[in-house]
């Protein structure tokens, strides 16, 4: 290939390269939630500017293409088709969706702009000089996090050879060491190429030296990060597509032209690859075996590769994620799926509700579920997503992309062409791979490397065979104006709505710390040793007088004042008493002082963390997690205790006006056979007409009278319910039904509380009114808190193995039955069914591999037949039959298997539930 007389750099270059260095390197201590939207944000804005620059400079606007391209933004195109479905099943969710609609036909454009504009080998060289500059960085930093749990950018993150601690900037070890995957390579063709830059270096030879010197360095933290990340599709890509382009080179060496390097440069290009080879061999061996480097063994990179191997349970966990996608594809609800899919960017919401569905077919990946936020393979997640018409576009963009690069590979008759193609090859093949069993593509330092490289194999250095085309440059401008206008607004957004959700959480961390700290300060019993004190009766009674005092202290004072006679003694017992007492006065007094200063800074974090989160979901409505979190501090003390609320606040709370609960959705207007809600309407005030007809006449001592303070702590519980449920439309979450479930158990509990002690009458009241909404409430929360719980249970059957807190899932379900249901028949059915699903559900856990022991539900119902069925000997025979065989399967299965399992703790629990049901059994036999 020849290279254009042209200028070297221009402004557009100098841009890009500024890209190259900020967008992986972009991160922002305290602010910063998801590393890769501030990236997308700069990458949008960064190639906005290079677009700008480069119409503005011309004419006209003319450019090649060629298929790869058009299918490139054809999927882009098909992106922004799919947000249809978005419409229909789930509007609220559109602009996420739309968001990385536009971005993905924006980045198909950066990759046809690289192209064009990469039309010199130099051009490409400096562009990889940066790009390895930028990965150098991020695998130093990695190295930092990894052996020093010290971050250069956040500071202190972590413990030292914990492998999560090797993210980096990048957000991810496994996409860190995706980064060095495609930077290798390039790294590899600057110490093979005798030509590497010369036309900026000239043809003085200290520069290569000084050139492959620079890359033997970099090449050290990039190897060790690819390491200590341990990600092993990054691996066997690196390995694999470097040993495939190096076996192409030797294939097709001889048909290459003279090489017209001198002789010197050729030896000390030889010596440079000899070295980096040992470099390799070296560092592979430190890792691959204990060292110093691997923490003495802590690093075990050998295994967790026999671990991919070996391991069913690791290959499940994705089949699932895999499966999940497809089955989100062929949703019934919305055949429109099959053509343009669920809309792009909606794996991440959707994984949680089409679990069940996965378990359905394959019982056995019940242990093996994850929270995934992405499909773990991009090309599923491009047919869930984006439909037959996405899914053909990266299809035929994959054919046609291999068959230009082996058409182009075997034309080549340049050296340094040939390793230059061969290193773009080899990265393209280890992300190509690793996007197999991840999602390196969703993060934008990834992104950017893998539209580079990509752009590359198809530009026009490589290819001469391209079609042409031009648009105007008024439409150009348009064009670009819109792209930047919509990006920025979206992005802009999207990036401080998560910063300020970020700062949020921070907020929440020092919340809960003085929260714990002022727990342990033990207000009440300080009150309570300072009235002791003041009264003189408790611990404090021996201050109360001085006989008393002496019978305590006498014995120390006489050793502390040997001289003095009885009645100086007397005396100084005295001063001492007063002292004493004003000394335990002031020490109370100080932790009481302090006690408030931790309440006080507690409720300033509390206000923080809670107008952080208000700003997030207000600036950024899209974003659901904020809306959880609000949920879960609408139930805080500082909420619920009202401190300081009046009258007026209260009624302001039980209408609906409060304006904590004002970001609540109040209607749901997707499809609620795929968002599982129980109804479209979310918001929800059942006292609101009541008090909005009584409120400007109630006094104090009728509110008091009706208890008006618990009332609006169950407005405030429904108010907490109302943003969980209104999360569950942006967000996957696998506690919200389960937190949701409890808490209208909770509510059941205390409106049973209230009806009780509700006076019958109450002057300038309709009390009977005001009963029957209480019922009604009492009512819709029982039957909520079983919707709740059963959905718990739906979504997320098994899978305690990896989430311990979710086993007594089911005995909390059983709770919540026979809390809020009065049925006996009823109450007896539900709890046989839900034994039947614990049992069915451990049955599938050892099957896929885990432990499943069904015993806290075994003896919720034996209990639950001891205590309310023991006078129905019919119903209690009955009941504890459907039981026996509700278990009876699993029973047989943990018989089988306690032999084999090494937990003492499990093989106790086993031991207990066959013991239980054989005492069961032989007592229903008598």
């Amino acid at each position: 290939m020849k290279e254009r007389r042209e200028k070297l750099i221009d402004l557009e270059l100098i841009v890009y390269f500024l890209l190259l260095l900020i967008v992986p390197l972009f991160i922002v201590k305290g602010f910063t939630h998801e590393p890769s939207t501030g990236k997308h944000l700069i990458y949008a804005v960064g190639f906005s500017i290079i677009f700008l620059l480069n119409v503005l400079n011309k004419r006209e606007i003319r450019f090649k293409y060629n298929l790869v391209h058009l299918f490139a933004m054809g999927f882009g195109v098909a992106a922004v088709v799919s947000l249809f479905s978005v419409q229909l099943d789930n509007p609220h969710y559109l602009r996420y969706s739309l968001d990385v609609a536009l971005f993905t036909l924006f980045v198909s454009l950066t990759g046809l702009y690289l192209s064009n504009k990469m039309n010199t080998r130099t051009k490409i060289e400096l562009s990889m000089l940066f790009f390895i500059i930028g990965a150098t960085v991020v695998a130093l930093d990695a190295m930092l996090n990894y052996y020093a749990g010290y971050d250069l950018f956040l500071g202190k993150i972590g413990e030292p050879f914990a492998r999560a601690s090797a993210r980096s900037t990048i957000g991810n070890p496994n996409f860190v060491s995706d980064y060095m995957g495609m930077a290798l390579p390039m790294v590899f063709y600057f110490i093979a190429s005798s030509k590497a830059l010369h036309e900026v270096f000239g043809k003085k030879l200290w520069n290569q030296v000084a050139l492959k010197t620079s890359m033997l360095i970099f090449m050290i933290p990039m190897i060790s990060a690819v390491f200590i990340a341990e990600t092993r599709t990054v691996i066997t890509g690196i390995f694999l597509g470097n040993l495939l382009f190096i076996s192409v080179y030797l294939l097709l060496r001889k048909r290459l032209e003279a090489d017209s390097s001198d002789q010197t440069l050729k030896k000390i290009t030889l010596f440079f690859i000899l070295l980096a080879v040992i470099i390799v061999l070296v560092m592979s061996y430190l890792y691959l075996t204990p060292s110093p480097l691997t923490g003495g063994g802590k690093l075990n990179v050998t295994k967790r590769l026999e671990y991919a191997l070996t391991s069913s349970s690791s290959w499940k966990e994705r089949f699932s994620a895999w499966l999940n996608s497809v089955y989100q594809w062929v949703e019934p609800e919305n055949k429109l799926r099959l053509l343009i899919g669920s809309g792009i960017g909606t794996f991440q919401l959707y994984h949680l509700l089409y679990t069940p569905y996965v378990i359905s077919d394959h019982p056995e990946y019940s242990a093996v579920w994850n929270n995934f936020k992405r499909t773990h393979n991009d090309y599923l997640q491009s047919l869930s997503e984006t439909g037959l018409l996405g899914f053909v576009m990266v299809l035929f963009f994959m054919i046609f992309l291999v068959w230009i690069y082996f058409r182009n590979l075997f034309k080549i008759k340049d050296r340094s062409d040939l390793l230059l193609y061969g290193a773009i090859g080899a990265g393209i093949f280890s992300l190509s791979l690793h996007t197999m069993f991840e999602f390196p593509l969703h993060m934008q330092p990834n992104l950017m490397g893998g539209v580079f490289l990509l752009s590359i194999a198809v530009g026009v250095y490589f290819n001469n065979k391209q079609k042409e085309a031009n648009i105007s440059k008024g439409t150009s401008i348009i064009v670009i104006l819109a792209f930047f206008g919509v990006l920025s607004f979206l992005k802009t957004t999207a990036y401080i709505g998560e910063g300020y959700f970020r700062m949020g959480q921070t907020d929440q961390q020092y919340y809960y710390a003085y929260i714990r700290e002022y727990v342990k300060a033990d207000v009440n019993t300080l009150n309570k040793a300072l009235s002791d004190l003041e009264t003189f009766s408790g611990d404090y009674a021996y201050l109360k007088n001085l006989p008393e005092y002496f019978s305590v202290r006498g014995s120390d004072l006489k050793r502390k004042y040997p001289g003095l006679s009885s009645r100086q003694l007397v005396l100084k017992a005295e001063e001492e008493r007063k002292k004493e007492i004003e000394s335990i006065k002031s020490q109370l007094k100080n932790y009481l002082e302090r006690a408030q200063l931790l309440k006080s800074k507690a409720r300033e974090y509390y206000d923080s963390a809670v107008s952080n989160f208000r700003k997030s979901f207000s600036i950024y409505p899209v974003f659901g997690k904020p809306l959880w979190y609000l949920g879960g501090f609408g139930l805080k003390q500082e909420r619920l205790f009202m401190e300081g609320y009046s009258l007026k606040d209260k009624l302001t709370v039980l209408v609906g006006d409060d304006p904590y609960a004002n970001l609540v959705l109040s209607e749901f207007k997707g499809n609620t056979n795929i968002i599982p809600l129980p109804e479209k309407t979310i918001r929800t005030t059942p006292f609101k007409e009541f008090f909005e007809r009584v409120g400007t006449t109630l006094t104090e001592k009728t509110a008091m009278r009706i208890n008006i303070n618990l009332l609006a702590q169950i407005q405030m519980t429904l108010d907490a319910i109302d943003y969980y449920e209104s999360s569950m439309i942006f967000f996957s979450e696998r506690q919200t039904p389960k937190i949701v479930g409890s808490l209208y158990k909770q509510l059941y509990e205390n409106l049973s509380s209230y009806l009780l002690y509700l006076p019958d009458s109450v002057e300038g009241l309709d009390v009977d009114r005001l009963r029957m909404l209480a019922e009604n409430v009492r009512d819709y929360a029982a039957e909520m808190s079983v919707y709740w719980y059963d959905l718990a249970v739906t979504l997320l059957p098994g899978t305690w193995n990896r989430y311990p807190d979710w086993e007594n899932i089911y005995s909390q379900y059983m709770e919540a039955v026979v809390t809020t249901h009065n049925q006996l028949e009823e109450v007896v059915q539900m709890l046989v069914d839900i034994a039947k699903r614990h049992a069915s559900i451990s049955v599938a856990m050892w099957n896929g591999g885990k432990y499943g022991i069904p015993d806290d539900t075994l003896d919720f119902c034996i209990e639950f037949s001891k205590k309310i069925l023991s006078e129905n000997v019919t119903l209690y025979r009955k009941f504890m039959e459907e039981v026996l065989m509700a278990y009876r399967e699993i029973k047989e299965v943990i018989a089988d298997k306690i032999e084999r399992v090494n937990s003492d703790r499990l093989k106790i629990r086993m031991k207990k539930f066959l013991q239980t049901y054989e005492t069961l059994s032989s007592a229903l036999e008598r």
